[in-house]
């Protein structure tokens, strides 16, 4: 029956294909140049018609999809395949446009299913008949296959490569759906013709929320968040999959996890029907359109961002192969810490200040950070500080890493390293002996499992100030045992126990400090100061019951911290965030001058943030309408003010200039009771903003500033290990794409 002639053609021409494979009632094949529809199942009456290509038609199209064609049809090599044919040859006009929410049914069909349709029929590229362009022999089978995936074909074909070439500044397309489509005439044409000829096709394809385009607005005006956020039209993903991509992305597995023997086997237990998808589909297709989605709202949240901090985390991932992982941080309207982590970017293993100042410039231009940005947390070293500086930021030390530093002096003196190689010859004797395990038992399990932790973890240096306590509390256990052994060279002598005990005097405000810092997934800025304070003046300060090798130890660390922390424009910023800080507000801890100079130079921060401060955050008090001019009073000067008024200005105390507000509420902010130490001190000023709203909004720019590079529990637990050791599994390529997804996955 004739396919195009209106007078002989078929229903059956209107048969919607389906989404997935499981929801199809008919299959398609050809048969000696014409197309045939198969029942493949009891159709009830009444039941939508919905056809699914099938492998065997795709064999015979050449498509070599085997069982994985379902996900495989919105695949970019496949994408090249199917358009290299194409060709956009506008035609007047062609009638009986048959509307795209059609159903057809069971009941309406009046010829059998089995019908022969000519291959010569115009589609469209949405999968529907329309005017848009003919299409060449052997083409049009392709491009009807299916409604569902052809939209796909279009946010990739038409998206990717005419808005690419015609919009560079649109970089998120431009980069991450980068599919070119083979057509004849120049760009502009092509967009002239799908836009203003097409425009309610076009809306259908990359309108949000309703919204139609204007045809006389050039394209170029369009913003690229505007133009993006048209622009993401996904194909139809199942539940299943979408679970599969989410399980990848929140575990930050490689993309191989899911052809491994295992989880094969477990998804065939759960639906055994399902087919997984080839990895390039669920790299370039599901994923990335993950991608895309998050990204346009991290650019637009950045873009309105007034003030933010970045914190820069360097990590190795293979070999020669490093990365630099950035994150912003903010406090919102509601005083809410925030974190949203950006592009994870290759850097030279040597962290050169050229490499580092392209690197960083890169990812600040890539997110429109670099004017918003005003600190940058991360590595004390000098490459880092004159990078971080060439693109504009203060550089901060990461208290993190200072700590580590500490540490590591005390547990790389030779003398520490000999009596804990000792100590570790001693422990594999206890461990590797039944009647010493049995024995060891007796005082409970935590040495036993302090013991193993310290035979298999070694010297930890966030671990090892806990294991060496216990070793110490258990001291008379291990002085009886070496009664018992006649080796030498694993018996602790007594300078061995003082030198332990030493180290645990030692490392006790250390490793206390490092668990204050945990508490909070990005401990603030405003704690660094008051503990690098008391760790130097107070819990390391040489006493006169020190031993000699205490003494030199304390020394050695204070130097350490005294050195780290030397930069005097640091210590200002660290000063700054004290004061803004309700628990610290004292400002105790200072010095007369320095606590002089910050109360100062927090004056000028408040007020120069005032002064900056968007006119749609000022509020104005409308004039009434009808308001007549105020009555002039004749000025009459009393006898003080004959004599004095040239001397001695008057002030107007109902008038106060934006430095005389700052310098009332920091005297008032300074004056009242100080917060529990307990307290988090973002959720006191979200009770208290109102009562000073100058502070309040400096208090937002540095209270959002982290103490260390990376969330905490990476630096001072295991957690940090395991992160790392899941981001070297993941092949180059897809780094920036998972890292970026598995950071932000609370906006998926």
């Amino acid at each position: 029956m004739g396919f195009c002639d209106p007078s002989t053609a078929s229903k059956t021409r209107y048969v919607a294909c389906a989404s997935t494979e499981e929801e199809h009632n008919l299959t398609v094949f050809q048969y000696r140049g014409k197309i045939y529809y198969r029942a493949s199942q009891v159709i009830p009456t009444g039941t939508e018609l919905l056809v699914w290509i099938g492998e065997e038609y795709a064999r015979t199209l050449g498509l070599k999809l085997g069982e994985h064609f379902k996900y495989e049809f919105g695949e970019k090599e496949l994408l090249m395949k199917l358009f290299q044919d194409l060709q956009l040859k506008p035609v007047d006009s062609i009638s009986n446009h048959v509307s795209s929410q059609s159903q057809y049914m069971c009941n309406d069909m009046v010829t059998p299913v089995m019908q022969a349709h000519r291959t010569s029929y115009p589609l469209n590229n949405i999968g529907h008949t329309s005017s848009v362009f003919p299409l060449l022999e052997g083409t049009q089978n392709l491009v009807s296959l299916g409604r569902a995936q052809s939209r796909y074909w279009t946010f990739f074909g038409f998206q990717g490569d005419a808005y690419g070439r015609i919009i560079d500044k649109t970089k998120i397309i431009c980069k991450l759906c980068g599919v070119r489509l083979s057509y004849s005439g120049n760009t502009t044409n092509l967009r002239q013709h799908l836009i203003y000829k097409h425009r309610r096709q076009y809306n259908d394809l990359v309108g949000t929320q309703g919204a139609v385009v204007d045809p006389h607005k050039s394209i170029e005006s369009v913003s690229p968040c505007e133009l993006a956020s048209r622009a993401i039209v996904a194909p139809t993903v199942g539940r299943t999959t979408r679970a599969v991509a989410d399980f990848i992305v929140r575990d930050l597995m490689p993309l191989e996890i899911i052809e491994g023997e295992g989880f094969i086997q477990m998804l065939a237990i759960l639906d055994p029907n399902y087919k997984l998808p080839a990895i390039s589909f669920l790299a370039h297709t599901i994923l990335q359109e993950m991608y895309i989605q998050v990204k346009v709202k991290v650019v637009e949240l950045v873009k309105n961002l007034q003030e933010c901090s970045i914190s820069l985390d360097f990590w190795k991932h293979s070999g020669a192969l490093s990365y630099l992982t950035l994150t912003i941080h903010y406090v919102d309207e509601g005083f809410e810490s925030r974190n949203i982590m950006l592009s994870s970017r290759a850097v030279a293993e040597d962290l050169s200040e050229g490499n580092l100042t392209s690197v960083l410039l890169d990812a600040a231009e890539e997110w429109g950070i670099r004017d918003n940005t005003f600190y940058a947390v991360g590595l004390n070293s000098s490459s880092v500080k004159v990078a971080t500086s060439n693109v504009g930021w203060r550089p901060l030390p990461c208290v993190g890493q200072v700590l580590r530093g500490c540490i590591e002096t005390v547990l790389q003196h030779h003398t520490i390293q000999s009596t804990l190689d000792r100590f570790r010859k001693l422990t594999a004797f206890v461990c590797s002996s039944p009647t010493q395990i049995e024995e060891m038992s007796t005082h409970g399990p935590v040495l036993k499992v302090h013991l193993k932790m310290f035979l298999r973890d070694g010297t930890k240096w966030y671990s090892i100030y806990t294991l060496l306590q216990s070793i110490v509390d258990h001291s008379n256990y291990f002085k009886n045992l070496t009664e018992t052994i006649r080796e030498s060279d694993i018996v602790l002598q007594q300078d061995d126990w003082s030198v332990l005990q030493d180290v645990v005097d030692i490392l006790k405000p250390l490793a206390i400090a490092t668990s204050t810092f945990t508490k909070d997934q990005f401990a603030g800025l405003s704690l660094v100061k008051p503990v690098i304070t008391s760790l130097l003046y107070k819990h390391l300060a040489p006493n006169e019951w020190d031993s000699d090798f205490c003494k030199t130890i304390k020394k050695a660390i204070h130097e350490d911290l005294s050195f780290k922390y030397a930069d005097h424009d640091v210590n200002q910023v660290l000063n700054l965030a004290c004061a803004l800080d309700p628990r610290f507000r004292g400002l105790d801890f200072l010095s007369q001058p320095d606590r002089v100079e910050t109360l100062h130079l927090l004056k000028l921060e408040a007020s120069n943030l005032a002064k900056l401060q968007t006119p749609e955050h000022t509020c104005v008090t409308p004039e009434p309408l009808n308001a007549k001019p105020p009555i002039k009073k004749v000025k009459q000067d009393s006898g003080i003010e004959f004599l004095l008024g040239d001397l001695c200005s008057v002030r107007n105390s109902s008038v106060s200039t934006v430095n005389q507000q700052a310098e009332q509420e920091i005297s008032s902010f300074q004056t009242s009771e100080a917060s529990s130490l307990c307290q988090d001190p973002l959720q006191w000023w979200k009770m208290h903003h109102t009562q000073y709203p100058l502070l309040a909004r400096a208090a937002r720019k540095l209270l959002a500033i982290p103490a260390t590079s990376v969330p905490t529990n990476w630096l001072f637990t295991d957690a940090g290990l395991a992160v790392y050791r899941k981001r070297s599994a993941l092949t180059a390529e897809n780094v920036d794409l998972l890292v970026f997804l598995n950071g932000n996955r609370l906006m998926l």
